[in-house]
């Protein structure tokens, strides 16, 4: 599981669907629940499946579900709300990708490559 972790003013489509496209392979397979912001995302590209948490936590015709993400999300606030409190906001990014890469990177050379392409997203060349 690739997990990338954001600090975002707004939930909305027009903040999230670029991210998205940024972040996640053309093609790839994402589930969600219902939220507006994530309809268009078969139209974008993306294989979209979904679950309407007022049914049910999981489609019991798809079996979608969202619980490992919830279960992240979860996670990570006890961990930021737990160790990081009063951390402040301009710094609060850099400790979701370190948490995200010792969380969710356990190959070392994994780690080094995702280093590597994040690093790259960051510098400019010339």
């Amino acid at each position: 599981m690739d997990v990338r972790l954001f600090v975002l003013e707004k939930r909305d489509r027009a903040t999230l669907e670029p991210i998205i496209k940024r972040e996640v392979a053309p093609g790839s397979v994402i589930y969600s629940d219902e939220w507006p912001a994530y309809r268009q995302l078969n139209a974008a590209g993306f294989v979209h499946s979904t679950v309407n948490h007022q049914l049910n936590d999981e489609d019991l015709n798809t079996g979608v579900h969202t619980q490992n993400i919830e279960r992240v999300w979860l996670n990570t606030k006890t961990k930021i709300m737990k160790t990081m409190r009063g951390t402040p906001r301009h710094l609060l990014q850099a400790h979701l990708d370190k948490y995200s890469c010792r969380i969710f990177r356990f190959d070392a050379n994994d780690l080094l490559m995702a280093f590597l392409i994040d690093l790259r997203s960051v510098l400019v060349f010339r």
